[in-house]
């Protein structure tokens, strides 16, 4: 057995694996609680993005919601209640963030499109305040009965657990013609801010916007200090265990190299050789495990790309620490043959 392993650790590729796996079990977790944090924002802003836009548009104006067209996947709220219960009705054009589901489904695209009345509701809503109709629960709204397709809640209480939220399709003509505050998600709204103005079809509509103080960024400035706090701690952590190992390992190079140097070889070759082996152990290392993490971990679709920057940003620290460690290394051992 032990000769097994003094085969397998030929070169201390053991103890490099060893250490990139617990790299970069590092830095998936430190990702992992990125996304997780982001979705909590999320979750706690009752499904509002950092960045959304509150604003009244001009009722001088009629404008459909469905025409709506900014270029980008977007998702519309019109606030209908807000108080003990948040009252809310949505419509996306494609898709949208999807929160955690407790039974049921969340809104698909073809709800909107159909002569139905939906409803998702969240955990901490009572049967009481639902109705129970041929085998089907149903929120009433001004007189008007929504399905109720599924129950939202996450592991802890959130904003969306006393949250209804209504396909808005679903209301009355009266309800969508009436002027009232909606709420604006999407990646990039800096051109209605800038404008003010919203394109409906073709038609330019004048909006309102203001601030709301309770959501945005400025309510997590503390949380965020923290969080910087916790990526560079992890970042030096990762930082320094790279370099002292890497050093360290090419050091042990050392007589292999100097043997060779005497017996007539050039120690760029099998420099340039430990270098090509440390990169595709280290960098496969790091692959398997952060490939891994997509199958094992529960992460949201909607979540996927923030989570692949920092998987690549990680891979980027261990790359360069790794090269600037070697690079030193080498330089140390070139002086040393001279």
């Amino acid at each position: 057995m032990s000769d097994l392993f003094k085969k397998i650790n030929r070169g201390g590729v053991f103890h490099i694996c060893l250490l990139y796996i617990l790299l970069s079990i590092m830095i998936v977790s430190m990702s992992y609680y990125e996304i997780k944090k982001s979705e909590m924002d999320t979750l706690g802003r009752g499904l509002y993005n950092e960045n959304s836009i509150f604003f009244i548009p001009d009722e001088s104006v009629l404008w459909n919601w469905r025409d709506i067209n900014i270029g980008q996947q977007f998702t519309l709220f019109k606030e209908l209640q807000t108080g003990s219960r948040n009252i809310r009705a949505i419509y996306f054009d494609n898709q949208t963030y999807v929160p955690p589901i407790v039974d049921g489904r969340f809104f698909r695209k073809e709800d909107f499109y159909d002569n139905g009345r939906f409803a998702v509701v969240g955990k901490e809503i009572q049967r009481s305040e639902l109705k129970y109709k041929n085998g089907k629960l149903y929120y009433i709204y001004k007189n008007n009965e929504f399905e109720v397709i599924g129950t939202m809640g996450a592991s802890h209480l959130t904003e969306i657990d006393k949250t209804i939220i209504l396909s808005m399709n679903g209301l009355s003509g009266e309800e969508n013609r009436e002027s009232g505050i909606f709420v604006l998600n999407a990646s990039d709204l800096s051109s209605i801010t800038k404008s003010k103005m919203l394109d409906v079809g073709g038609i330019k509509v004048p909006v309102h916007l203001f601030e709301r103080g309770e959501y945005g960024a400025q309510s997590y400035a503390n949380s965020d200090i923290y969080n910087v706090i916790l990526k560079i701690i992890v970042f030096i952590l990762v930082s320094l265990s790279s370099i002292v190992f890497t050093v360290s390992w090419i050091k042990k190079q050392w007589s292999e190299i100097r043997v060779l140097w005497i017996l007539g070889f050039q120690p760029i070759y099998p420099l340039f050789r430990y270098v090509i082996k440390y990169f595709t152990i280290t960098s496969f290392t790091y692959v398997l495990v952060a490939g891994g993490s997509f199958a094992i971990l529960n992460i949201n679709p909607e979540f996927y790309n923030e989570y692949f920057l920092h998987i690549c940003f990680g891979f980027l620290v261990i790359v360069l620490t790794s090269f600037l460690s070697l690079r030193m290394s080498m330089k140390s051992l070139s002086k040393r043959l001279k």
